[in-house]
């Protein structure tokens, strides 16, 4: 039998080699293969937000020599196919982009054309100015049409309200606003006088009824150097003068009463105005002056009343001639008397390319999507390519403060949305940093006391009895779908909290109080008596505290008027400026807090519990008390796994995406006010990835936060390990 035993030792020997060698390439591989699933989905997320970082550039791509000379205004479709050229003539010809050959023309004034200008805020609609004193009115339009396989445009240029014209005589300028039944058009008399006319229920199809006037009272200026401009939604008119900068703001929101807002000027001390130019909808300008320099003015509210004010200012190296805007964004292109042209865009706040353009173009104009130029002059037609995809984006504009249009000062902001087409972009990262900041604080604030203290009385003092069915049940919690939690903190838990403001607060401090009288109380019981219920002390306790929380919630309006003399959320708001949203930090501490604590509990319980026994039987051998031995011997042990919890759970809470967005207000703002809402990153995405368009900033921006909340975690996991290691390191040997 031992010849047999002996031979077959070998074999077990090779066999167990085996499967530990297999074991340690399984375990290997599957490291491996997490590691590699992490680099890969780092490596994803920086592939989609490189190109938002890519440089910006302008470069020359044809000139053709053509004779287009009197064309007053040039216009592309969106695919870039198709140029619009509205000639001196009252003629506007259609033209293929690739060589400029004409498609066709149509005529749209009876007389030669004096000046065009596009009907605010439309970007297919005209108002012309005929010689014969006469403001016409016409459409471009670029229809795509399917005959079998055969794609087809058709290009149109057809004039509005019935051949309605709005008379001239003695006008020096016009501004032309629409929306969809209403038309207004300004008019500067000779004599310098403003009116407003107010078309109503206008239908392109219809004649122009009889308008309602507004007679405005003339500014004391020189006629000759009035610029007048629509304003944003045609409830602002701007009067500029061209020759200083001063400027007169109309309120032309009622026709029956329209009013001087404000005057003010836009020029400088020791610097010429040479112009302004709106920018897309019209609340801001770009005011060129003759040091070169770009300045950004924007309608501001104030006490006083709204008012230009400059926001922010470009280096334009050398006298800027000409200043064209985009479309749809807040970019601009600024040109000097040589030529030099320069690339900007007024949120970000930055230059993004030069080119010399070798010229002073007679008319240059931006293709609708922003991503070519074309330059006319007397015999040629230029075509530049620009790349520009994301200009919105700069290190300020993601994490500084920026001075939007309509603000009063500059903010952190994230709005990435809007229903108008003039809307700007406000994609700072900041206030989703703060707020994912903000909700794991006050869930660490209500989770970390909660389970560490459990898992110290669970691990220590609970009997093994009582302690088969809490740590389970603790842990089965963690399986709880945090949508759940979120929907009953959303729907059931603010609503009780907001009418029980004052028995929330004070349960904080009643409910450890009740904690402590009933430790106290069981130190009065006989020996004998406590002997028999040692470890189920807890157990004992929860009808102290349920009664007591019940005493305090259903005494709400009492406890209120005794603490506050009146309505906690009506005390806090006069007394102290605090407002109070329902679904607030305070929801969010105790909803997350709940989420986070199963995970805390459970890893410190474990730390605790797996601590060697020869430690604690050894500290009371030598007359330690279980508490002093908890202190000194179990707890310090126990630290790296404590730590590791704590840490975990902040992971956690940091990465939390249901609850956040289901129990908050998910606004983006920046308050530390426990009573306030807040919007995390992870909310911030699950919002509006499904809304974002795949490649535009908006979406790339997304990913950038995905990004950050990756390395924030990481970062947070990372000083876990190398705090825990030390804390290992130190405790360890004891």
């Amino acid at each position: 039998m031992s010849e047999i035993a002996s031979q077959q030792l070998p074999r077990l020997s090779r066999r167990r080699q085996l499967v530990d060698g297999a074991t340690r390439h399984i375990v290997g591989a599957g490291g491996v293969a997490v590691i590699c699933a992490i680099a890969l989905i780092m490596g994803y997320l920086v592939w989609v937000i490189v190109p938002m970082l890519a440089p910006s550039s302008i470069k020359h791509a044809a000139s053709h020599s053509v004779d287009i000379e009197g064309t007053l205004h040039v216009a592309t479709d969106d695919t870039f196919e198709t140029a619009t050229f509205v000639r001196s003539n009252g003629i506007v010809e259609f033209r293929d982009t690739k060589s400029f050959e004409l498609i066709q023309e149509s005529r749209v004034a009876d007389g030669d054309i004096d000046s065009i200008k596009p009907i605010f805020p439309t970007s297919d609609s005209y108002a012309v100015a005929i010689s014969n004193k006469k403001l016409a009115f016409f459409r471009v339009a670029h229809v795509v049409r399917f005959l079998g396989d055969e794609r087809r445009i058709e290009n149109s240029a057809t004039t509005l309200f019935e051949d309605s014209i709005v008379e001239l005589q003695d006008v020096a300028d016009y501004d032309i606003y629409r929306s969809e039944s209403t038309l207004r058009v300004a008019l500067l008399r000779n004599d310098g006088s403003l009116v407003v006319n107010a078309y109503d229920d206008v239908d392109d199809y219809f004649e122009l009824d009889q308008p309602r006037e507004a007679p405005i009272p003339s500014w004391n200026r020189n006629v000759e150097h009035i610029q007048i401009v629509m304003g944003p939604r045609g409830r602002w008119l701007f009067e500029i003068d061209t020759s200083s900068g001063d400027y007169r703001l109309l309120n032309i929101a009622s026709i029956r009463r329209p009013r001087v807002e404000v005057e003010g000027s836009m020029g400088l001390e020791n610097d010429q105005f040479l112009s302004a130019t709106p920018v897309l909808g019209r609340y801001s300008f770009l005011v060129a002056y003759q040091s070169g320099m770009l300045a950004h003015w924007s309608l501001t509210p104030s006490e006083e009343g709204s008012h230009l004010q400059q926001i922010r200012n470009f280096d334009g190296r050398g006298p800027i001639a000409k200043v064209i805007t985009e479309h749809r964004r807040k970019g601009f292109l600024a040109i000097g008397q040589q030529g030099l042209a320069q690339l900007g865009y007024t949120t970000s706040r930055r230059i993004l390319a030069r080119i010399d353009l070798g010229r002073l173009p007679e008319v240059i104009e931006f293709s609708p999507r922003a991503d070519r130029l074309l330059a006319i002059n007397p015999h040629s037609i230029d075509v530049y390519n620009v790349v520009n995809k994301h200009p919105e984006i700069s290190w300020s504009t993601l994490w500084g403060k920026v001075w939007y249009e309509g603000y009063q000062e500059p903010v952190h902001s994230w709005q990435s949305s809007s229903a108008d087409t003039d809307f700007e972009p406000k994609f700072s990262l900041t206030p989703l940093l703060f707020g994912t900041i903000k909700a794991a604080f006050y869930a660490m604030l209500v989770a970390t006391p909660l389970a560490i203290m459990g898992a110290i009385y669970t691990a220590v003092f609970m009997s093994p009895g009582m302690r088969k069915l809490i740590k389970p049940g603790i842990e089965i919690m963690a399986a709880l779908p945090t949508v759940i939690l979120g929907f009953l903190a959303g729907l059931w838990l603010a609503p009780i909290v907001e009418s029980h403001l004052t028995s929330i607060m004070l349960l904080i401090v009643i409910l450890p109080v009740g904690v402590l009288i009933c430790a106290f109380l069981t130190t009065l019981l006989p020996r004998h008596v406590s002997a028999r219920f040692d470890g189920w002390f807890a157990a004992l306790s929860v009808p102290i505290l349920v009664i007591l929380g019940y005493l305090t919630l259903t005494n709400d309006a009492w406890l209120s008027n005794l603490i506050f003399g009146m309505d906690a959320k009506l005390w806090f708001y006069e007394k102290a400026g605090i407002d109070y949203d329902q679904r607030n930090a305070l929801v969010i501490g105790i909803a997350m807090g709940l989420a986070v604590i199963p995970t805390i509990f459970s890893i410190s319980e474990d730390a605790i519990y797996g601590v060697p026994q020869h430690l604690v039987h050894g500290s009371l051998a030598l007359g330690a008390t279980r508490w002093q031995t908890l202190v000194r011997v179990v707890l310090l042990t126990a630290s790296p796994g404590i730590f590791s919890a704590v840490m975990i759970g902040l992971g956690r809470a940091v990465g939390e995406t249901m609850i956040v967005l289901m129990a908050t207000g998910n606004t983006p703002i920046m308050d530390i006010n426990i009573f306030q809402g807040m919007r995390t990153f992870a909310a911030n995405i699950a919002v509006e990835m499904p809304e974002s368009e795949v490649g535009s900033t908006h979406f790339r921006i997304l990913f950038l936060t995905a990004f950050v909340l990756f390395a924030l975690t990481f970062l947070f996991n990372t000083i876990a390990e190398v705090v825990r290691q030390r804390l290992r390191s130190r405790y360890g040997n004891l």
